[in-house]
């Protein structure tokens, strides 16, 4: 398909209300998955006057502002959250059609690969799972295996069926090899953070991590590989010390004040840094496998191979 580059342009904003709409369901999903409830029937209500939402002001964005924020038949504030993730989602699947499509185009007239299409499908499938998983776990502290256990299925699935769809080093050639590096990526990104929660807990006396992690990590290893399963667990708490410092922060002053604690005050959630780093490596993985991350996972691998005593290096 050879464009130019006013309908690339014209083709990224379709692709922010295609994010939007796939925001407003996952608005529906981070509602309904924690209580176990339809996320298809019945369509969405107002809690208060159980009135329908009609259609024109269930559009994302659109219709929250048309209504100011307010139910058209009760009054009801609407939160601003609403709005707020159908647009968080449509930017970041706007930065995904920008690292997957445009960068994949060359010269004023060019063609978009077909493969590029299919990664950027791949990519915002799996933000679209982590963006759920991000808000529930913000509310309740949980993170429902019906996101996490579906997204392994569909990474096992899709990069079996597309042994070539994973970013680098995570490319196969043929559907055994696409199951083998999605599974082993599920394994490491389970197995690196079941450990870490074994390990804190036992040394704290107390669940340091929850298991949703642990299912949330898999998830991510069988998207994208083990390799990018292990950057994801080391970056994550970067993305979550500003939480972590306040949090210290209200602790310590509730603690000089002689305030009632509770374990909210010494918690927070893990997952959603897990998913912003996870997010933020699909956003950075075309320049930062080949100009650092991959000089690095080879420093480590020759390092791993001399301390047990194995020569490496090219034959003679």
């Amino acid at each position: 398909m050879f464009v130019t580059w006013p309908i690339l342009v014209f083709l990224g904003f379709g692709v922010f209300v295609v994010g939007s709409v796939v925001g407003s369901f996952l608005n529906v999903c981070i509602y309904r998955i924690p209580w176990q409830k339809s996320v298809i029937w019945p369509s969405s209500r107002c809690p208060r006057c159980l009135g329908t939402i009609a259609a024109s002001d269930n559009v994302p964005i659109v219709g929250w502002l048309a209504l100011r924020g307010e139910c058209r038949t009760c009054g009801l504030p609407i939160s601003m959250r609403y709005p707020l993730i159908e647009a968080l989602v449509g930017l970041l699947f706007v930065g995904l059609y920008v690292t997957d499509v445009l960068c994949a185009v060359r010269g004023d007239y060019g063609q978009i690969p077909t493969a590029s299409l299919a990664t950027f499908a791949y990519h915002a499938l799996l933000t679209a799972l982590l963006v759920a998983a991000t808000f529930i776990d913000y509310d309740l502290y949980i993170i429902p295996d019906q996101v996490t256990v579906t997204g392994m299925v569909l990474g096992l699935l899709i990069g079996t069926m597309s042994p070539d769809i994973r970013p680098l080093p995570g490319t196969a050639s043929s559907y055994g090899g696409g199951f083998w590096v999605g599974f082993v990526g599920l394994l490491v990104g389970a197995g690196l953070t079941a450990g870490v929660r074994t390990f804190a807990s036992a040394l704290l006396r107390r669940e340091a991590m929850g298991f949703g992690d642990v299912t949330l990590m898999a998830m991510i290893g069988s998207f994208l590989g083990w390799q990018a399963a292990v950057l994801t667990f080391f970056l994550a708490p970067f993305f979550g010390l500003a939480h972590a410092l306040f949090k210290l922060t209200t602790y310590l002053q509730k603690r000089l004040r002689g305030g009632q604690l509770s374990s909210a005050d010494r918690e927070i959630p893990f997952g959603p840094y897990l998913s912003m780093a996870a997010v933020a490596l699909l956003l950075s993985w075309n320049w930062l496998w080949p100009f650092w991350a991959g000089d690095l996972f080879e420093m480590y691998r020759t390092v791993f191979w001399l301390l047990l005593g194995v020569k490496v290096g090219p034959p003679r």
